[in-house]
């Protein structure tokens, strides 16, 4: 963990210092997470929204950091159909994608990526519904049963047509975000998304 917070500090000292060529991307995507734990798992449907920094290193080969927001849902039927439930989780996420661009011509440029990706939780919860009685788990926090950090490896591909991206890849959890001792819980997920190249 102390060696990915060290390439995060490395890649941000570099945007401070303004060192090389810069370029900027704001994008949208679906992202689905699956929550595995160790005899069963949980789908969620996913959405994120953010911006990163690609800083040219030497020709073709550059990193690309940023932040982005994710959020994800699941509505489900509570207790063998009686009442229903729904659960969010909220989350920033900081990547640091190495990637190389392969230049097809002067519009077309292909850039497959690969690299950690930091995830800290904001909240999540399950709010379950019987009637009019509702009841809400916070899943972080005194009473909460996950841990708020996580640690993804990312890797995927970018197709860049003029100032427009179309990218998509996988993202593996790497660390047990579950507290309980008896029980592992790791997610992961492909995600797709379009980009802007400012």
């Amino acid at each position: 963990m102390k060696k990915v917070f060290a390439i995060v500090a490395l890649v941000a000292a570099m945007f401070v210092a303004g060192n090389v060529q810069a370029q900027n991307m704001v994008y949208v995507g679906y992202a689905p997470e699956t929550f595995a734990y160790t005899n069963s798992s949980n789908n969620y449907s996913g959405f994120m929204a953010g911006f990163s920094k690609n800083v040219a290193i030497s020709k073709g080969f550059g990193v690309a950091a940023g932040a982005q927001f994710r959020m994800n849902t699941k509505s489900s039927d509570a207790f063998f159909g009686f009442g229903t439930g729904k659960s969010t989780q909220l989350l920033i996420d900081v990547p640091v994608l190495f990637n190389y661009s392969i230049a097809i011509n002067r519009d077309l440029a292909i850039t497959p990526f690969v690299g950690p990706m930091i995830s800290f939780a904001v909240a999540g919860n399950t709010k379950t519904t019987f009637g009019n009685t509702n009841f809400d788990h916070n899943w972080y926090g005194d009473n909460g049963f996950l841990n708020r950090f996580n640690l993804y490896a990312v890797f995927g591909g970018d197709i860049r047509f003029n100032d427009f991206n179309i990218f998509g890849g996988y993202r593996l959890g790497l660390v047990d975000i579950d507290n309980n001792n008896n029980v592992t819980l790791k997610t992961n997920g492909f995600f797709v998304g379009l980009g802007f190249n400012l």
